[in-house]
């Protein structure tokens, strides 16, 4: 598979040769969940990424009224308070889920 995206990137037919991948994709057929598992909704629950470095979940901007001294304290810290706050916030909502 890595050969063949090298193929694409640097080959002469790039279009083709994905659109010739596109189509392999789309007609395997022989795919067998017979040996999967069926995860109960508790246990779709506790799944947590395999590299959380990796993980980049959708931003959406909101508008939130902090008090004074707590916005003063993560500012503290120089540039990237909002991110803070975000893991601060990410934290205990983990924490709420896995109790």
């Amino acid at each position: 598979m890595y050969i063949h995206y090298c193929m694409v990137l640097n080959g002469k037919n790039d279009y083709q040769s994905f659109a010739e991948r596109i189509a392999e994709i789309k007609a395997f057929k022989n795919t067998d969940f017979s040996d999967c598992p069926v995860l109960t909704e508790e246990e779709l629950k506790r799944l947590r990424p395999r590299h959380p470095e990796y993980f980049k979940p959708k931003k959406q901007s909101v508008q939130i009224r902090l008090d004074a001294d707590v916005l003063a304290w993560f500012k503290t810290y120089g540039k990237g308070y909002q991110s803070r706050i975000n893991a601060v916030l990410r934290e205990v909502m983990l924490q709420s889920v896995q109790s």
